[in-house]
């Protein structure tokens, strides 16, 4: 069983216990002899305990996070939030760590204008999260050929990964981010301020994904302009079909609602989405309409 985390903050003066100061004392006044703990149905002191015991207790590994550089306000509101007992979400633990991947999402491409304009809510970091999983799924693809799970330890090992980037890797990362950003420019020359409608991270990451692959077809504003249409025209579709509940009538669109609202972060959803998407743009290209309708 793993012990609940401890938070602390960093700053140049040093660390900070952010949530977690009673238990560090708790393990120290035990430690230092000052209460017992019942073991095999006697109360013993730290110093009772057998050799073997007391090694367990002194080699136990607390899991730590640790926020470097957080303001007064953010960390006054993560102490209330962890003391109400709510958990922290993706972008919180990931905003806890460093390197160049963690600058590179949380401060370079999150504060991109077509990232800002979007109309998913700025708090608990869902932005710098949206972000990790459009980057770690155009790494993967890029380098590997396929999509990549978006859960918290997928993202995390993936920052870790990126931290100090050397030798070809380094080469890499500088390719794929200054192509991210590219292709941020182009979304934004495409959807400019009508980005804001675009409200749906799962759907959002869908929709970056196709159009960086499909980028180099949409060189006319023609094209771009029924790109943009067919982006919009789906997902009011796909509300509607939701709306009308069990009076809808296109079963396409309830399978990729489905798609879209059922463990989205898993790589075969994020695959199937990719895959069901492509063929809703090839047939709204030929047909003018979306598929099922």
């Amino acid at each position: 069983m793993t012990s609940p985390k401890l938070y602390f903050s960093e700053s140049k003066d040093g660390f900070e216990v952010v949530d977690g100061q009673q238990r560090l004392w708790a393990i120290w006044n035990f430690l230092d002899g000052e209460y017992t703990l019942s073991t095999d149905g006697e109360a013993r002191f730290f110093k009772q305990l057998t050799r073997e015991q007391q090694k367990r207790i002194r080699d136990y590994r607390l899991q730590i996070t640790v926020f470097e550089d957080a303001t007064d306000d953010y960390l006054r509101e993560l102490f209330v939030r962890l003391q109400l007992g709510l958990w922290l979400v993706t972008g919180e633990r990931l905003n806890a760590e460093t390197g160049a991947m963690k600058d590179f999402v949380f401060g370079r491409i999150s504060k991109h204008k077509f990232i800002v304009r979007l109309g998913i809510p700025e708090r608990r970091f869902a932005k710098e999260t949206l972000c990790a999983q459009i980057t770690i799924n155009s790494f993967t693809r890029a380098k590997l050929g396929v999509f990549a799970r978006t859960r918290y330890e997928d993202l995390l090992h993936f920052f870790k990964e990126y931290r100090q980037p050397q030798a070809n890797d380094l080469g890499f990362f500088r390719d794929r981010t200054r192509e991210i950003v590219d292709v941020l420019d182009n979304l934004w020359d495409c959807f400019g301020a009508s980005s804001e409608k675009m409200t749906n991270r799962s759907y959002i990451l869908s929709v970056y994904l196709l159009f960086e692959d499909i980028r180099g077809t949409l060189s006319t504003t023609k094209s771009r302009k029924a790109f943009v249409e067919f982006v919009f025209g789906l997902w009011g579709r796909l509300r509607q079909e939701v709306s009308a509940g069990i009076d809808r009538r296109n079963r396409e669109l309830y399978k990729f609602e489905t798609m879209v609202s059922s463990a989205p972060g898993e790589r075969y959803q994020i695959q199937h989405r990719d895959e069901e998407l492509r063929e809703y743009y090839s047939y709204y290209l030929l047909k003018g309409k979306i598929k099922g309708d």
